[in-house]
């Protein structure tokens, strides 16, 4: 089993409500985690969430590189590599790319959702 893995042995995922974002599931339910998920987001120059809202998890997201537009409950950023975000559950939110090339970032779930 282990409990290590680099990044580039996770495949990628389109999220659904997602267009030009990539995912890839570094750990969740499916390594027995129970409290939280973390997963390595990779959004194309253009790319977006749509709004949308979790009424089961609470959500963070480190930028990595890259510019991020994000809307949530009303309030209006656009972060650069260092900035954190986290969205309480059911706190409507929004995501772009606000940057030329691409954005990274970390992203987090607590309680991990989905395997």
């Amino acid at each position: 089993m282990g409990f290590w893995r680099h990044v580039n042995e996770v495949e990628t995922y389109v999220p659904p409500g997602h267009a030009g974002t990539f995912n890839r599931r570094l750990v969740g339910l499916a390594d027995g985690m129970k409290n939280v998920e973390v997963i390595i987001g990779e959004m194309e120059e253009g790319g977006s969430a749509l709004p949308h809202f979790h009424d089961d998890v609470e959500q963070v997201m480190y930028i990595l590189e890259g510019k991020m537009y994000v809307e949530i409950d009303g309030e209006q950023a656009e972060l650069t590599a260092g900035h954190a975000v986290w969205i309480p559950k059911g706190a409507m939110h929004e995501v772009k790319n606000a940057g030329p090339g691409k954005l990274r970032f970390v992203l987090m779930y607590a309680p991990p959702k989905s395997s």
